[in-house]
């Protein structure tokens, strides 16, 4: 099980407390935000640009990606968000 996995699981079953993410149009999943804002980072990453702040490693670690590069983990986590879309 991935930590994202694990921290999904452990916010349902109340063991962890994720913040409140706010927007103009409301209040959106802390988890929906975390997987948009990584998605972004890898997408650039993809394209040859460094993010400050994280790692292709870290990303690749937190939701178990595989692939050597960004470009081949991209779509697994542009999947991973498609389904988090439709489950909620």
């Amino acid at each position: 099980m991935t930590p994202f996995e694990q921290a999904m699981q452990q916010a349902a079953a109340g063991q962890l407390q994720v913040p409140i993410v706010s927007t103009a149009t409301g209040d959106v999943s802390y988890f929906g935000y975390q997987l948009a804002v990584h998605k972004m980072n890898l997408s650039l990453m993809a394209a040859g640009m460094k993010c400050n702040g994280i790692t292709f490693t870290q990303i690749k670690k937190y939701y178990g990606l595989k692939g050597r590069t960004a470009k081949e983990c991209l779509p697994q986590l542009k999947q991973m968000v498609e389904s988090f879309k439709q489950a909620a």
